[in-house]
């Protein structure tokens, strides 16, 4: 029992609360049912056997009334007829004295001496081949020498009716117990199911947040059970999200720290380099070591942003309209001079598919102008001296692409997916980088909804890197086909 009472593994609580109110009633109904059973049975009991006194008495108001002794008094054909006719059970009687010897009515029936210990006796017994119920009643006679007279008459009478009646019994009380039994079930169940209805608001609230919305659950209408729940994992979130707010400040802290004696740095080797008496090989390891600094800033710098980046963010994050054409021309502006120094071919391209070009999504402006200089950078970097890269802006109805092209050197299929993950480098590619980039990109993706995709460029050469973005007005996510 304890075990099936337990809260088990892949049970529903609403499962659970039905067993554990619908098995006390299939105890209780079967036990109610067995006790109004006993208490009609024995009505039914005690209601035949006074029609049995009741015979009984009649035969000795006829020994009585016929001035006979029992040993010769004989019933007629048409007494027995009047007193013991009934269509369902057979009546029989029978008179013995007081020392057990028969004297008239059917010699069948038996006489058992322990009956006639008692004025009145009552028991089941055996006549005729059917069981009979039969009455042993005492009675005293005065005979003609003004003695008196002890006798006793036994009235038997077979039990059709009362096997019916109870038969009967047991069916108007089982039927009804069974349809409240059936009418209570599915009124349980119901109502156990409205009962725990905040439960599966409250799991659909939670079910369909995002990891990044830490504000608190709000309900209507939840009982007080559930709003205890409720409130402790309100409770939770915020410390969840005070956590995680610490975490951030903490590396946004650590990246400006470092960020400016790094900065310092670069500027004492920047004067450095430029002093007039400095030797040549001082310059050359002065120069390393303005560009290690330079390497480790932007390190540095990447990290802020990532930071900054995090999904968390989304719930402090702005969408506002945005022009997204405008916005790569200041990305372009902002890595030319990194191009120049490549002799890379670095152009923007704009197309709309409506008469008048719209080029407006809601976004934040600073993180997304964050995601197309990362683009951009990466797609320089790997990009051999001579080569070209291409930022495309695309407006269709329902979304908006950015696509970054270069015929560079390429990705192997097998690494697209891989690109995104932190400090993961391509493999056999020396140009050096923090590793980040893309996983900025990636994090800046996500707190847009948007969606982002690595293929080959044209004619398989080079990578090509494409980010949608859903309009404004439109409906479902911004995916790629």
């Amino acid at each position: 029992m304890n075990r099936l009472f337990k809260l088990s593994q892949g049970r529903t609580l609403r499962k659970q609360l039905f067993l554990w109110v619908t098995i006390p009633m299939f105890i209780l109904v079967p036990l109610d049912t067995t006790i109004l059973y006993k208490v009609g049975s024995h009505f039914i009991e005690q209601s035949f056997d006074e029609m049995l006194e009741d015979i009984a008495n009649d035969v000795i108001a006829m020994i009585s009334e016929s001035g006979k002794t029992p040993e010769n008094f004989r019933m007629s054909t048409e007494s027995q007829t009047v007193l013991f006719s009934d269509k369902d059970d057979k009546t029989y009687f029978a008179i013995y004295d007081a020392q057990g010897h028969y004297l008239s009515g059917d010699p069948t029936l038996p006489f058992n001496h322990k009956d006639s210990l008692n004025h009145r006796h009552l028991r089941y017994a055996r006549a005729h081949g059917e069981v009979v119920r039969l009455l042993n009643q005492k009675s005293t006679i005065v005979d003609r020498q003004n003695q008196p007279l002890m006798y006793s008459v036994l009235i038997a009478e077979t039990v059709h009716k009362r096997n019916d009646l109870r038969s009967r019994i047991l069916f108007a009380i089982v039927l009804p117990q069974l349809l409240l039994l059936l009418v209570c079930s599915v009124m349980l169940l119901a109502g156990v199911t409205k009962g725990l209805r905040p439960l599966h608001e409250l799991n659909e609230e939670i079910a369909k947040r995002s990891s990044t919305q830490l504000d608190p659950v709000m309900l209507n209408n939840v009982p007080e059970e559930a709003m205890v729940l409720i409130n402790s994992i309100n409770l939770l979130m915020g410390r969840l999200n005070n956590a995680i707010l610490a975490q951030n400040q903490f590396i946004a802290d650590a990246a400006h720290q470092l960020r400016t004696p790094l900065a310092g740095i670069q500027a004492q080797l920047e004067l450095a380099l430029r002093h007039e008496q400095a030797k040549d090989q001082s310059q050359h390891q002065l120069g390393m070591i303005s560009e290690s600094v330079s390497k480790l800033t932007h390190i540095v710098n990447q990290l802020l942003r990532l930071s900054n980046n995090q999904p968390e963010a989304a719930n402090v994050i702005a969408l506002k309209p945005v022009n997204l054409l405008a916005l790569a021309q200041d990305a372009c502006v902002e890595v030319i001079h990194f191009a120049l120094k490549k002799n890379i071919d670095l152009g923007l391209e704009s197309s709309s598919a409506g008469p008048l070009p719209d080029f407006t999504i809601h976004a934040d402006k600073q993180r997304l102008k964050i995601l197309l200089v990362n683009l951009l950078d990466n797609a320089v970097r790997y990009t051999p001296e001579g080569g070209k890269v291409t930022l495309s802006v695309i407006a269709q109805e329902k979304w908006t692409e950015i696509q970054v092209e270069d015929n560079g050197i390429g990705i192997p299929e097998e690494e697209h997916a891989m690109v995104f993950e932190r400090f993961h480098r391509v493999l056999n590619h020396s140009q050096e980088g923090s590793g980040l980039g893309l996983s900025i990109v990636k994090e800046i993706v996500a707190l847009h909804s948007a969606s982002i995709t690595v293929s080959a460029g044209e004619q398989g050469i080079g990578t090509l890197m494409t980010v949608r973005f859903q309009r404004p007005g439109a409906s479902g996510p911004a995916q790629l086909s």
